[in-house]
């Protein structure tokens, strides 16, 4: 490390410069390939999802298995005589508008777009049991057909048709987030606000605020130009670049934070400019390191899951912040050099040039927190401990699902389209479901009948929606609705119940099968699947997270304690989220709808991101206390000095996270507001209760076991350390000028 700084201040325009044409390249070479190519690849590898896509592919019977919108149309007064005048040109003009539309259906008439056929409408799409005055036009995609322009553009396509005496509204999964402010741009703008102020407040001084936010600002425009070109090598999500914004701002200012603040004490402490760069980045910019690496490990963990939508997602979003660690570690240093003695305010500034320097004991608030910790750390460990378990508690009823979009905000076109169609034909009309027969029963009119009644006679399903359609000899649907709503636990049992009780009396000893298929069926597979791989995602990445921490510290109850801390952080987060979005307990207050089912990929990319950001903090809090003690062998004093001076940074670094995160509950959708709501709790939760409080005083408990290393143990574990191998801190009494830059002599 002490070469790399050595070699970013002496040769500081020539990395400077080479940062600037990398973004150049990176940016000018994605530009040339057209710009990001997002692609949403989504498998479920082992579930009735999966098999019923490959049964659906084999029988040419692919558009069957197209994303679908939902266009309402609701008469302002009176019913429908006949097709709106403006629909079937409308239709027409849909089909060749490139949007790569497979089918629609109406109530009047059905569009083949392939084929430019049309046939018979579907009269269930009226409803006539309420007055006639609302109608519905199915949109289906061609199969493998993902893609958020094509979608917007049949929006617009069809929007034409509202009018003065027609209320169009559009629904479904196809039109999801349709007019709604999308991605996280606004959270990247209060992120950087946030982080302007709080590291104005922190540095008062306009160099030391405006650097680790251009360091985070340089990597981040790298990172998404590499992102975009890798986005036409293999399928990577199109919310990828808004995950990466939010990894980078927050992980990006923490890292240059910390090298800062290590670089100003030293400053302070008398170490010349140049030496105390170098010692910045070899004690501060080793835990970069090692913290960038194991949120690079958390984030890859995803991988593990074995769901393809994770994979891409997984390995840019762990580039971007391999771009961070980078951008701290060499462009930090070269702009620390130029700055020179400006990263500290006037006061200090003259301090340092008049040779009064500080001492090396902590001082202020911190100092005074950490002694208390260490006089009464059962009682501050008990305390905490408890404030953890109880906030926990409600995970452990956790329901994974979807959200459906009765929990949109209100207003929006999508939740304006749901409740009419609540209205109108029932809440259950929202759901999506079919039993799919495979076999010569899929053109047997009797057995068809007879599984068509055994649905019929299920609890929860709406009796008078189902009905059998015969696609080829081999493959038929029974359709069905349910009484209940799409998001509702009901449902899911109901899709349970269907596979494991009702249905295989029905095929089992026969040449037939029976599968349950829909968007309900689906959430039900990917909950199942991230529940069934969780358990090995969670030991890749502790496991692998103990490993790294094993070899930075040298220790074994280090990373068992970081372990069981982020787990804690975690469970915290997650038991807040189902307090307040299952059990709905201020879900509505916050425009995320009733409580229901927490979104089964939000745990999975929560704890991945929480276990990568509390490791950050367990390093360069535990990196302090380990520098201590590897040169006083005083576990007391290591510990509370390590809190003392590493405490307000820590602490700060956290508001600038939960600044960003919380920027999401300003976003319209529910899932974006569980998602901002974990990572804001996560993150306080980890640094004002875990970090301050029951890190340090279970550490002043265990005493000199924090340090315990098994010596064959010791023998066999690589010589990596977060310190530099020897004592680089000096406190000279002489002047130091002499390694400040010509123009920061002059007095002021």
């Amino acid at each position: 490390m002490r070469t790399i700084a050595e070699f970013a201040v002496r040769r500081r325009w020539f990395v400077i410069a080479g940062w600037l044409v990398l973004i150049v390249a990176a940016q000018g070479l994605a530009s040339a390939a057209g710009g990001a190519a997002y692609k949403d690849t989504f498998s479920l590898p082992d579930t009735e999802t999966a098999s019923v896509a490959s049964i659906l592919k084999s029988s040419g019977l692919d558009d069957q298995n197209g994303v679908n919108g939902t266009v309402v149309l609701k008469r302002k007064s009176g019913a429908f005589t006949g097709a709106p005048a403006e629909l079937a040109p409308a239709l027409t003009k849909l089909c060749r508008a490139g949007a790569k539309v497979a089918t629609v259906a109406t109530p009047w008439q059905s569009v083949n777009c392939a084929g430019g056929r049309t046939g018979a409408g579907n009269p269930k799409l009226l409803n006539t049991a309420r007055g006639s005055n609302t109608a519905l036009v199915v949109v289906t995609w061609r199969n493998g057909v993902y893609d958020q322009p094509l979608f917007k553009k049949a929006h617009d396509q069809l929007t034409s048709l509202e009018s003065s005496t027609l209320q169009v509204e559009f629904t479904g999964n196809a039109f999801q987030g349709i007019g709604q402010s999308e991605g996280s741009g606004g959270s990247v703008l209060i992120g950087f606000l946030a982080a302007l102020i709080i590291l104005a407040l922190v540095f008062r001084t306009v160099a030391a605020t405006v650097l680790p936010l251009a360091s985070a600002m340089v990597a981040l425009i790298g990172g998404l130009g590499v992102i975009y070109l890798l986005t036409h090598a293999f399928s990577v999500s199109n919310i990828t670049p808004y995950l990466a914004e939010l990894m980078v701002i927050g992980v990006g200012v923490d890292y240059a934070l910390f090298i800062v603040t290590r670089h100003r004490r030293n400053l302070r402490r008398g170490m010349p400019l140049t030496e105390s760069i170098v010692s910045a980045v070899n004690t501060s910019g080793r835990a970069v390191l090692f913290a960038g690496t194991t949120v690079c490990i958390a984030i890859l963990g995803l991988i593990a899951l074995g769901v393809s939508f994770f994979n891409g997602m997984a390995v840019a979003t762990a580039l971007a912040v391999g771009f961070t660690m980078a951008a701290s570690l060499t462009l930090l240093p070269a702009l620390l050099s130029l700055f020179g003695l400006k990263v500290l305010p006037r006061k200090q500034r003259a301090a340092v040039r008049a040779g009064d320097f500080i001492g090396d004991q902590a001082t202020g608030f911190w100092a005074r927190w950490s002694a208390f910790v260490a006089r009464r750390r059962v009682f501050v460990a008990v305390g905490a401990g408890l404030v953890m378990i109880v906030l926990a508690i409600p995970f452990f009823s956790l329901e994974l699902g979807a959200s459906d979009q009765g929990s949109d905000p209100k207003g929006s076109t999508t939740r304006s389209g749901y409740d009419l169609i609540s209205d109108e034909f029932g809440v259950g009309y929202n759901s999506t479901l079919e039993a799919v027969v495979q076999g010569p029963g899929a053109t047997d009119t009797a057995y068809l009948a007879r599984l068509a009644q055994q649905v019929r006679s299920t609890p929860n399903v709406d009796r008078s929606s189902v009905a059998a359609v015969p696609l080829n000899k081999s493959v038929a649907f029974v359709s069905f609705k349910t009484t209940t709503s799409p998001q509702s636990e009901k449902t899911y049992d109901l899709v349970r119940h269907l596979r494991s009780d009702v249905f295989p009396p029905l095929y089992r000893g026969t040449a037939n099968h029976v599968y349950v298929y829909g968007e309900t069926a689906i959430n039900v597979d990917f909950a199942t699947v991230l529940s069934r791989k969780m358990p090995l995602f969670i030991a890749v990445v502790v496991g692998l997270s103990f490993v790294l921490l094993l070899i930075a510290f040298r220790s074994l109850v280090v990373p068992l304690t970081a372990a069981v801390m982020n787990l804690l952080a975690a469970a915290g987060s997650f038991g807040l989220v189902v307090a307040i979005f299952q059990y709905g307990w201020v879900s509505d207050a916050m425009g995320a709808g009733p409580g229901g089912p927490i979104d089964a990929w939000a745990p999975v990319m929560l704890f991945a991101i929480l276990f990568g950001l509390s490791m950050d903090y367990q390093v360069f809090l535990v990196s302090r206390m380990h520098e201590e003690w590897v040169h006083t062998r005083d576990n007391q004093r290591s510990v509370t000095v390590g809190q003392a001076e590493t405490g307000g940074i820590i602490t700060a670094a956290a508001l600038i996270m939960i600044a960003v995160f919380l920027g999401f509950l300003l976003t319209p959708g529910r899932p974006i507001k569980i998602f901002g709501t974990g990572l804001a709790s996560a993150v306080f939760l980890d640094a004002f209760i875990l970090r301050t409080m029951l890190v340090p005083s279970l550490m002043h408990m265990f005493g000199r076991s924090n340090w315990f290393l098994p010596r064959w143990l010791d023998k066999i574990t690589p010589r990596v350390s977060v310190e530099p191998p020897e004592e680089q801190v000096e406190h000279p009494t002489v002047d130091a000028r002499h390694d400040v830059p010509p123009h920061e002599l002059t007095p002021r």
